[in-house]
């Protein structure tokens, strides 16, 4: 995979973590995308905080709930090593859930036998039969800090279900003091990729030159409208994971420029 970017407009620009792209650009690399030019620009960095006593407390009862949900990868990297430091075995009677492929692909590693929603969302965990009725039961949702909508929380609540929350890290935003891309580099830019509203509204704000001009590829149809609010002009909905993600951009990145229609 290059890693510089050429003249044209034909560029990919990934702003997760360097794990987490590296993910992804074997799998580009899997469908021989090698000449795709590529530019790294990681908006955040992962750090595992230092649990409090309420969630020592809640961690110590993690018998006594019904659903543990993973709200992400880096929910399931810093959780699960977190909650086996309190548990050599897991209580048999837990449901455990990861919101998408890869956060229960990383459950399903680590011996943990997990539910994952067809719709990689919040959405989509409710609309499990198991979680459609949660009257008088337990959940614990595993998080990053102050992270995320408190959406998924408020209507277990409204179905009866108890919630905490288990916040295992924290985000911090990099900082670009001579900004994210030079003017050469944005120019060049045809694709862009944000898995979540809060990276990109960061990244509408670092982005020089006008936003309508990239590609944007997002996991839902609320980024979507987020995004097209912002200015972008042309945003497709893929499902969040890498395989689906990378035939996306090989799809506009193999079309020409002027007849590239994203999906609805």
């Amino acid at each position: 995979m290059k890693s510089q970017i050429g003249r044209h407009r034909e560029g990919l620009l990934l702003t997760r973590s360097p794990a987490q792209n590296r993910r992804l650009l074997d799998v580009l690399e899997s469908h021989r995308a090698t000449a795709l030019p590529v530019l790294e620009r990681p908006l955040l960095d992962i750090l595992a905080v230092t649990p409090e006593s309420a969630d020592k407390q809640r961690i110590q009862r993690l018998d006594q709930y019904d659903h543990v949900i993973f709200i992400s990868q880096n929910a399931v990297i810093h959780g699960v090593s977190l909650l086996a430091d309190y548990w050599p075995q897991w209580p048999s009677s837990l449901h455990w859930y990861g919101v998408g492929a890869v956060t229960g692909a990383l459950l399903n590693s680590l011996g943990i036998v997990c539910t994952v929603p067809h719709n990689y969302s919040s959405e989509g965990l409710l609309e499990l039969p198991e979680l459609r009725v949660v009257k008088a039961q337990k959940v614990l949702i595993v998080r990053g800090a102050g992270g995320g909508r408190e959406w998924l929380r408020d209507e277990l609540m409204a179905r009866g279900a108890q919630v905490d929350y288990l916040e295992v890290y924290q985000r911090r935003w990099r900082e670009y003091p001579e900004g994210l891309l030079t003017l050469e580099e944005a120019a060049s830019i045809l694709i862009v990729l944000a898995y979540s509203s809060e990276s990109l509204e960061r990244l509408a704000a670092l982005l020089p030159g006008p936003l309508a001009a990239n590609f944007l590829i997002v996991p839902s149809e609320r980024i979507q409208t987020l995004a097209k609010d912002m200015g972008f002009g042309k945003v497709s909905v893929v499902r969040p994971d890498d395989e689906a993600m990378a035939a996306e951009i090989l799809r506009i990145w193999d079309a020409p420029i002027a007849e590239s229609l994203p999906r609805k």
